[in-house]
């Protein structure tokens, strides 16, 4: 039901709405989601990797943080690799980044404008960054989830 959903089965969405909303607030568009947009086109798109590593972190302290008030994920990348982010290391993302090869690793989910620039992470920021520290295992294209709304750049994490 979740992993290869029929999306016609109302009694289904329905279930993985309120599994949605139990786990991350969505439906009461709380936490995460406060001021996510309503209306949201849901669509799977392939992404080369520069463009993948061009996605932006949400706007939370701690991606702000680690990439220095950017929210890209190279430069998470390059300053967790010159040990700037304390407690964090390259090593320990290895094994997320090599899950790429081995199918392992959920789809990453965005949230972007009709003009498709930004686009913002909504789900997946500790991939994206071992992604972006062990670009070597990114396929050149990756298929994500990706939403589309006008009101997107309202989102707070925009």
């Amino acid at each position: 039901m979740l992993k290869d959903p029929d999306l016609e089965a109302a009694d289904d969405n329905e279930y993985r709405r309120r599994l949605l909303d139990e786990h991350r607030a969505y439906e009461r568009r709380e936490g995460l989601f406060l001021d996510f947009p309503r209306g949201v086109e849901w669509f799977r798109a392939e992404l080369d990797r520069e463009e993948l590593l061009d996605i932006l972190f949400i706007n939370w302290d701690w991606w702000l943080r680690i990439t220095a008030g950017s929210r890209r994920p190279r430069d998470a990348a390059r300053r967790i690799r010159a040990g700037e982010v304390a407690g964090v290391t390259a090593e320990e993302h290895e094994p997320v980044a090599a899950g790429l090869r081995s199918g392992a690793q959920p789809e990453l989910i965005a949230v972007t404008t009709p003009a498709q620039s930004p686009i913002v992470l909504v789900e997946g920021h500790v991939r994206l960054t071992a992604y972006a520290l062990f670009p070597e295992y990114v396929p050149q294209e990756l298929e994500i989830l990706l939403g589309i709304s006008a009101a997107a750049a309202d989102w707070c994490q925009f």
